[in-house]
């Protein structure tokens, strides 16, 4: 039985409720994991609600969002994840995109940054957060370690290098995530324990053979499957939106269990 989890990226102080709600319209009892931007600025080509925007906003100011949202979790159909801190972007002489939390990895404040804004989405949306994913799901490991530093677990796609504490578990789990990856064609889609936390990779592969095969793997093997989308992408590509939805679909009618990612983690501890 596969625990189907839907992580939706980039929501921030310029998501409209009505966006989600029109995204997932057809399965609007499906508890959708949000990963929330707490201080927005510009994402530059990603998220085009926050084009042009240069001074930080935060999201607790769209009051209308975090009504709807509050209503969700009360409800127990969303869960909330730390995304970043900005989510924005720094650039290379050769005006290469770099990552927020590439670009934070020496940051003597990291873990108090962190730390501040896991407090920030807590007390603004009343709910617990045990969970960070890095923006463009890339992060190294000093910012591994505040996440975990912070009682966080983490989600996000996994790099080659070993960009992690060295011990005996992070060895076998780099040695797992890569064999399966080598071998099959796809991230390993377990939960992988760490000793200072958990970590679950999310695809962002979405095309239906490749999440109808991820899929059956899953169920083999007892794993969960988490799916990276972007609200604002489904939004403005009906043809990425209908493939999606079609895979959904698929999973559910095979007996897929729609997960939150705290629930995912917490089976876990």
């Amino acid at each position: 039985m596969v625990k189907l989890i839907i992580r939706d990226d980039d929501c921030n102080f310029f998501t409209r409720p009505e966006d989600l709600e029109h995204v997932y319209r057809s399965i609007s009892d499906f508890p959708v994991t949000f990963a929330v931007v707490p201080e927005v600025t510009d994402v530059y080509g990603g998220c085009p609600d926050t084009m042009n925007n240069t001074i930080p906003r935060s999201v607790g100011e769209n009051k209308e969002l975090v009504t709807y949202l509050k209503q969700k979790l009360e409800e127990g159909k969303c869960d909330i994840t730390l995304h970043g801190v900005y989510h924005g972007y720094k650039f290379d002489k050769d005006g290469k995109k770099i990552p927020e939390m590439i670009w934070r990895n020496n940051e003597p404040d990291l873990c108090e940054n962190l730390g501040r804004c896991k407090k920030y989405l807590e007390e603004t949306f009343d709910y617990p957060i045990n969970c960070f994913v890095a923006p463009s799901n890339q992060i190294l490991k000093e910012g591994v370690k505040a996440v975990y530093s912070n009682g966080m677990n983490y989600s996000g796609i996994i790099a080659s290098s070993f960009n992690r504490e060295f011990s005996l578990k992070s060895l076998v789990n780099y040695i797992k995530r890569w064999s399966i990856r080598l071998f099959l064609g796809f991230p390993y889609p377990g939960v992988m324990n760490y000793g200072t936390h958990l970590e679950v990779n999310a695809t962002n592969r979405t095309s239906y053979d490749f999440l109808k095969k991820l899929f059956h793997y899953c169920d083999k093997h007892d794993m969960p499957l988490a799916i990276n989308v972007h609200y604002w992408h489904m939004r403005d590509n009906e043809e990425y939106y209908k493939g999606f939805f079609d895979f959904i679909n698929y999973a559910l009618a095979h007996g897929a269990v729609p997960t939150r990612m705290s629930d995912c983690f917490n089976k876990y501890k």
